[in-house]
């Protein structure tokens, strides 16, 4: 019986990781325009199972109650070549000789850390939005960020402008002289109006 269950089990969940990867909004772009490639449509509408929704809800059930859906790269990322936190500041100091930038006055949001130690699963949540944030470099999301801090500490757009601080530490593990914490990089990387 286990030889049996053991490969079921494995076919059910590969075709359903197979399933959810499909490019919907790729897919219903084709299916729309199928007088170009009526055999891809065809296709296409097979592999999402529209024709099956029992099908396509037990396959979004399974994807959901497993957790399949999540981003597997965290798990198994690659080393990182900088540490990277931000800090939402009402108004900053720059101290240009060291590269380092800091709050004024209390940061109305910070992640910085030099502990690297202490990193455990309630960091690793504001580590990943920083580095998501950075990688992408789209100013409504910065912004948007910036304005909910503002309104977390009950402070109004219409006050005056605040950064968005990101500190960079390199890391170059083969450099023995190197600090703990690797050479340090602070920018402004966004200012509200």
């Amino acid at each position: 019986m286990k030889k049996l269950l053991i490969p079921t089990f494995c076919l059910f969940h590969m075709v359903a990781i197979f399933w959810w990867t499909i490019p919907y909004s790729i897919g219903r772009m084709i299916l729309i325009d199928n007088e170009h490639s009526p055999g891809v449509a065809k296709l296409l509408k097979e592999i999402m199972l529209d024709d099956y929704p029992n099908v396509s809800a037990l396959l979004q059930k399974y994807i959901d109650a497993t957790g399949s859906q999540q981003y597997w790269d965290f798990f198994a990322s690659p080393n990182p070549e900088l540490h990277q936190y931000l800090s939402v500041c009402g108004s900053v100091i720059a101290y240009p000789d060291q590269g380092i930038m800091a709050c004024k006055d209390k940061p109305l949001f910070s992640n910085l850390d030099t502990n690297f130690e202490r990193f455990g699963s309630g960091r690793s949540r504001l580590y990943r939005l920083t580095e998501n944030l950075t990688k992408l470099e789209e100013p409504v999301l910065l912004e948007a960020f910036t304005r909910y801090y503002l309104q977390h500490r009950g402070k109004t757009a219409d006050g005056p402008p605040v950064q968005l601080v990101l500190h960079q530490f390199e890391l170059h593990p083969e450099l023995k002289d190197l600090p703990k914490i690797g050479y340090r990089m602070d920018k402004i990387i966004w200012v509200s109006n």
